[in-house]
């Protein structure tokens, strides 16, 4: 439970441009972009920097978190 409160916490910081919120939640999610960098089975560097990329907007472009209710 304490870590899906930290998680809510660095969301919600690296939102406002907090640039070591957002580097930690880089490091936290780095194992599933990692796995998820591969073409062809290889590990593909532009791949990960791509999905990188496209995580920091996306918490940038996040409109609605105040709507979000977490159950804890």
């Amino acid at each position: 439970m304490e870590d899906k409160k930290l998680l809510y916490y660095l969301i919600k910081q690296a939102k406002k441009g907090n640039k070591r919120a957002t580097f930690e939640l880089i490091i936290r999610f780095e194992p599933l972009i990692n796995r998820h960098s591969k073409i062809n089975g290889e590990f593909n560097q532009e791949c990960k920097d791509y999905i990188i990329d496209k995580l920091l907007e996306e918490i940038k472009n996040f409109k609605n978190f105040k709507k979000i209710r977490l159950p804890f």
